[in-house]
């Protein structure tokens, strides 16, 4: 017997452009599956054309949406496609107020959708919960400021909309609020203190990490039984800071010719990554510096990546939660990473991973030779980070989960 539909609703969702919040939607909605539930994404038709598709099991649905913008070019629009515009979807808004069976709506976006999703959730009588992947209250000024480039110089004509469908009160309006870091719950619930608000983080395929295969990944993209592989694994934007991490190799590879740098990711921002594939060759690194991009997230060769790293670096400035840090754990590869947004929730400096100064290359090139060469340092990280992602399994996550949408909704 079925529990209800749960209506998972993200700006986007689509295979090609996988990202952290793709992640949690997927592996919850299988746990989810397996208790009673029935799981529906529904989402807009950014990067994508299809309006109906299935992917690893989950059924989406797609609807045409605006940016509400006048002058807004193509590059532009793409830009917001990938990185948080603010859509607006009529459509998709019909779709919510004529399904039947809804028990809850569980919005990964706010903004005109959420706005959109709250008033379908008050007319039909169900709960709407609210889960924030980073970035209301904690994105640092420098990213926002980025992420609101491709607007400069349009005209924005939905703020009547806006006023009407009550934007600004998405949160407001919630039956539960879900941070997947502790810091930003902090500030969530002191500026909502009538709000439901806890902290739910991220959880990662423990078995799939950990049987990575390093000689696959070796052989695959031509690397020598001598190489030691420095990963990162997260999208080409600028927030990102891969250009820190491309000058502290640069200087560590000085000291230690034998390590390679591989930086897995998709492109979010052409221009940027352009940017770091100038810079590579400014300091003559084309043999020792490989971009693997647009893997796709079931591709093997990412848990392979993983299994074949030495060390796993996060260079972010700001980094809501980062699942690439489980998935790293997972397979035995130690982490470097800042002491940024929601990161500082679940790793612990000295502990299970290193903290360094995401704005200097002289620390971060400092730490990666540390513990490279400080076995003792390097295995018991390892061991620490092994013993911390055991209580991060999907099914515990999606158990507690469930466990919400049943207090919520009973």
């Amino acid at each position: 017997m079925t529990k209800g539909t749960i209506i998972n609703i993200p700006r986007r969702f689509v295979k090609d452009e996988w990202g952290g919040t793709e992640t949690v939607i997927t592996e919850t909605a299988h746990q989810l599956k397996s208790i009673g539930y029935r799981l529906e994404s529904v989402t807009t038709l950014a990067l994508s054309n299809n309006k109906h598709e299935c992917i690893f099991g989950i059924p989406v649905k797609r609807f045409n949406y605006s940016y509400t913008r006048l002058g807004l070019s193509k590059k532009h629009r793409l830009l917001l496609d990938k990185r948080g515009g603010n859509m607006f979807s009529l459509p998709l808004f019909f779709y919510l107020i004529f399904s039947k069976n809804i028990r809850i709506i569980h919005l990964h976006t706010m903004g005109r959708l959420g706005a959109l999703a709250r008033i379908a959730a008050r007319l039909k009588g169900i709960p709407y919960v609210v889960s924030i992947h980073g970035g209301y209250l904690g994105l640092p000024k420098e990213q926002l400021d980025d992420m609101m480039q491709p607007l400069k110089g349009s005209f924005n004509w939905g703020k009547p909309f806006d006023l009407l469908i009550q934007s600004a009160k998405v949160i407001e309006g919630a039956d539960a609020v879900i941070c997947v870091g502790e810091n930003e719950r902090e500030k969530i619930a002191a500026k909502y203190p009538q709000q439901k608000v806890i902290y739910l983080p991220n959880g990662v395929d423990q078995q799939r990490f950990a049987s990575g295969n390093a000689c696959a990944f070796m052989s695959k993209y031509h690397f020598s039984e001598t190489d030691k592989i420095i990963l990162c694994v997260s999208s080409f934007t600028p927030q990102k800071n891969q250009q820190t991490l491309l000058r502290a190799f640069a200087k560590a590879h000085k000291h230690s010719p034998e390590l390679k740098l591989v930086l897995i990711g998709v492109i979010y921002d052409q221009d940027y990554f352009d940017l770091l594939e100038n810079l590579r060759k400014e300091l003559g690194l084309q043999q020792d510096v490989r971009f693997i991009i647009n893997l796709k997230f079931d591709d093997p060769s990412l848990a392979n990546a993983y299994a074949a790293a030495e060390l796993f670096v996060l260079p972010s400035l700001y980094e809501p939660f980062g699942i690439v840090v489980l998935e790293s754990w997972a397979s035995g590869t130690p982490v470097l990473c800042g002491n940024v947004g929601g990161l500082p929730s679940f790793v612990t400096n000295g502990e299970n991973g290193l903290f360094f100064d995401v704005e200097s290359v002289d620390c971060l090139c400092q730490k990666m030779l540390s513990i490279l060469q400080n076995k003792l340092l390097y295995k018991y990280i390892q061991s620490h980070a092994l013993k911390a992602v055991e209580t991060y399994s999907w099914q515990a996550i999606s158990k507690r989960l469930a466990n919400l949408y049943e207090e919520i909704s009973s």
